[in-house]
């Protein structure tokens, strides 16, 4: 399963098929290949339409995605694995705010989302005079700091704290289940190796041993790909 659609379980589940996103709906004609569907798969006539409308519509300015790429890479910084970027991580929050931009998930992207930013950068707006864009590094690590944990925070900060939360929550859950995520957290998945019988020691401490003639046919790795036949009497052809 690609990430995407792995985000799409984990975070979308409960989502309709309905989006009311006609206003921002870029021109019938251009190349879906270069939004941010990266992979293909069986699609039905209805869906296939309804992906063109959707992957062409546009939630985000450019301002805004500049702030979330900001924001994401103080949450998780590039290592040796790659960065923010490379995981598609602003993509995905994208993806995200326009899927739950519906009045039956409360405008989600419009009053949690698009909020949340228009929050923050007040919040940096009241502690330096700039916004998120215009603060450095440790600038932004020092405001961060003071909401990144909600425990006996000021009523003053709780707001802000709420949506740096959030946004922390997606930016996290991008990076860790993108490939360059997945390399960073160590994970290896379902990886086939190659097995070629029990270890010596353990068939001598049980005094067994293989005949070499199965060993032939059922250890050999240049067959690995081959379905095992066999005659009638049980007996193994290949």
């Amino acid at each position: 399963m690609k990430r995407r659609d792995s985000i799409k379980t984990i975070l979308l589940s409960a989502i309709g098929t309905s989006i009311t996103l006609e206003s921002c709906i870029s021109p019938e004609g251009e190349n879906i290949a270069d939004k941010v569907w990266e992979y293909q798969y069986g699609r039905t006539a209805y869906e296939k339409g309804r992906d063109e409308k959707f992957l062409n519509a546009v939630f985000f300015n450019d301002n805004e995605l500049s702030t979330i790429e900001k924001i994401a890479n103080i949450i998780v910084p590039p290592n040796e694995f790659g960065d923010i970027k490379d995981a598609g991580v602003v993509e995905m929050i994208e993806f995200i705010a326009k899927d739950w931009s519906t009045p039956a998930h409360n405008n989600y992207g419009e009053n949690v989302l698009r909020k949340g930013l228009t929050v923050l950068d007040e919040l940096f707006q009241k502690e330096f005079g700039k916004t998120i864009l215009e603060c450095s590094e440790d600038e932004i690590k020092t405001v961060f700091d003071k909401i990144s944990f909600q425990d006996n925070i000021s009523d003053e900060l709780s707001e802000a704290a709420s949506f740096f939360a959030t946004y922390r929550y997606f930016v996290v859950t991008g990076w860790f289940t993108s490939k360059v995520g997945m390399k960073d957290l160590g994970y290896k998945g379902n990886i086939p190796n190659v097995w070629d019988g029990v270890p010596d020691e353990v068939l001598k401490k049980h005094s067994v041993s293989y005949d070499d003639e199965w060993i032939s046919k059922c250890v050999d790795q240049s067959k690995r790909n081959e379905t095992a036949k066999w005659d009638e009497e049980g007996n193994l052809l290949t």
